[in-house]
């Protein structure tokens, strides 16, 4: 019977770590009622079959490794914010700054989850008579600080790896809210898979944005062109705006013309 048990354990596990792409020992040991050298035992036996790595704390989708995330066409491994905002950091920098300059005085916008998005709001100085709408804990707690805006959170169950709000609760909280813009960040952008994220519920929710939102803005560095992740947010042509920035391939840009999607390409002070 111990046996059985442990092998359903094992099966959510994965179930879980497919939607969420990554989980911790303790949140494991709480959602089944076993200890948590129970939970590791099922992790270090699911890390010796090939169905997930092992990681201090918890356990993260099979990938590579971190940077192979960025260099891959396929995006399973989600690593955490504080991770991705120490890669390609000049880059997202440039992009918020652009991306930021597409936002008027007196407009309302949402802003979502992502080191990217993150540098939109950090360049937000000057801008008068906002209404902004998030769904990161970690955007709003820097808008308390620096914005002079009216700033709207969503609520909804966090995702401890992004700092996101999702579930019914964030849903729920968009059904009488419209904006004039949403600026989304992504895990991947691909002319024919669309855009796409590695939590099926992070997806669920931008879907939820784009059809609050006049005109939908993505910002991504160059590495995420031809990258496929897990959870498909929609299609290209649904998309107004792209902004990234001068490291992407050339290739791109007649393909995302042909979808009628406007590129910005951001580049360095002092780089042309």
């Amino acid at each position: 019977m111990t046996d059985i048990l442990a092998e359903e354990r094992r099966r959510k596990i994965l179930e879980k770590i497919a939607e969420e792409g990554t989980v911790k020992t303790s949140q494991l040991a709480h959602a089944f009622s076993v200890s948590e050298v129970t939970i590791r035992r099922d992790l270090q036996e699911l890390t010796k079959e090939g169905k997930l790595e092992k990681v201090h704390g918890g356990a993260v989708a099979k990938e590579k490794d971190f940077e192979s995330s960025y260099h891959g066409e396929t995006i399973t491994f989600e690593p955490s914010f504080q991770e991705k905002s120490k890669v390609h950091r000049e880059q997202k920098q440039s992009i918020g700054e652009k991306a930021s300059t597409l936002i008027k005085d007196g407009s309302s916008v949402f802003i979502g989850t992502g080191t990217t998005t993150m540098q939109i709001v950090k360049n937000l100085d000057g801008k008068k008579g906002l209404t902004i709408v998030t769904n990161s804990l970690n955007h709003g707690l820097e808008l308390s600080r620096t914005a002079e805006a009216e700033v709207l959170m969503t609520g909804g169950e966090l995702r401890t790896n992004t700092s996101a709000l999702v579930g019914p609760i964030a849903k729920h909280s968009l059904d009488e809210l419209y904006v004039d813009t949403m600026f989304l960040g992504v895990n991947g952008i691909s002319v024919e898979q669309g855009y796409t994220v590695p939590s099926l519920r992070e997806a669920d929710m931008a879907r939820r944005v784009t059809r609050m939102s006049n005109d939908v803005i993505i910002v991504a560095d160059f590495s995420k062109f031809g990258k496929v992740s897990h959870a498909k947010i929609g299609s290209l042509d649904d998309v107004d705006t792209i902004v990234t920035d001068d490291g992407l391939d050339p290739s791109y840009r007649s393909g995302l013309a042909d979808l009628g999607v406007e590129l910005l390409i951001a580049r360095k002070e002092g780089g042309g």
